[in-house]
């Protein structure tokens, strides 16, 4: 929790001010959430401050809310392409992805429980998302898609989550899953540095080779990539006690 909180505080997520009077004040709440490996055991243990969209006035507190999210089949064009040309496959995941959005509406919120505040009656003015804002993945999306344009990407017109570059005859393919991203292409280097402009960016975590997207766990040798949703099945299997 005090690790998030410095977080957002480093973000500029939020201004301290005093409850205005004709303006609504929504809430918010800690979750907690244990973060697991493709072997079932835990990865780490993780809290977040999530903000109680369902209060949020539609026209007042929030417009459009859509973001677009990688397509199981541009997941699975991907590999395809990676296994049939030898591509590297990088597997990204952004650090606090939501916090990043800017917000354009006004939006004020209750002090986070845990946090020590001198003076009574005050809250938080947003200045960018947080999750459980309506807006927190339209807003996170704009930030991304700007940049990866902005950097020469151009993006599909048959998904919009999905980037590609072209610079001669060196490609470079990136694939977003909200805050998860795929990264594939003919020259490592490429990949390489649109992974460091991407973390001195938003600050991400590489995880190296793909192993575990979505529910599937993916294994690669000499002969191609192999596909199993054996811990996904488990997991609903235990879901559902049977």
């Amino acid at each position: 929790m005090n690790a998030k909180l410095t977080a957002l505080e480093k973000n500029q997520t939020w201004s301290i001010v005093n409850h205005p009077s004709n303006c609504s004040v929504i809430g918010c709440k800690w979750v907690y959430k244990l973060k697991h490996k493709a072997d079932g055991t835990i990865e780490r243990h993780k809290a977040c401050l999530v903000a109680k969209g369902f209060t949020q006035l539609e026209g007042m507190d929030f417009h459009d809310t859509f973001a677009p999210v990688a397509k199981l089949a541009s997941i699975r064009f991907i590999l395809v392409v990676a296994a049939a040309q030898n591509w590297k496959l990088v597997q990204l995941d952004v650090n606090n992805a939501f916090l990043h959005g800017e917000l354009d509406e006004v939006i004020y919120m209750d002090i986070p429980p845990g946090m020590v505040n001198s003076k009574p009656g005050q809250v938080c003015l947003l200045h960018k998302s947080l999750y459980g804002l309506r807006q927190a993945s339209r807003q996170w999306y704009a930030q991304l898609s700007s940049f990866l344009l902005l950097h020469g990407f151009k993006q599909s017109h048959a998904d919009h989550s999905l980037f590609i570059h072209n610079n001669h005859d060196d490609i470079t393919i990136l694939l977003v899953y909200v805050d998860d991203i795929i990264v594939t292409g003919n020259n490592p280097q490429n990949i390489n540095h649109i992974t460091q402009l991407l973390d001195q960016r938003f600050k991400l975590k590489n995880l190296g080779d793909l192993t575990y997207f979505l529910g599937f766990e993916i294994a690669r040798n000499k002969d191609g990539i192999n596909l199993s949703q054996r811990k996904y099945t488990i997991d609903l299997l235990i879901d559902t006690g049977l």
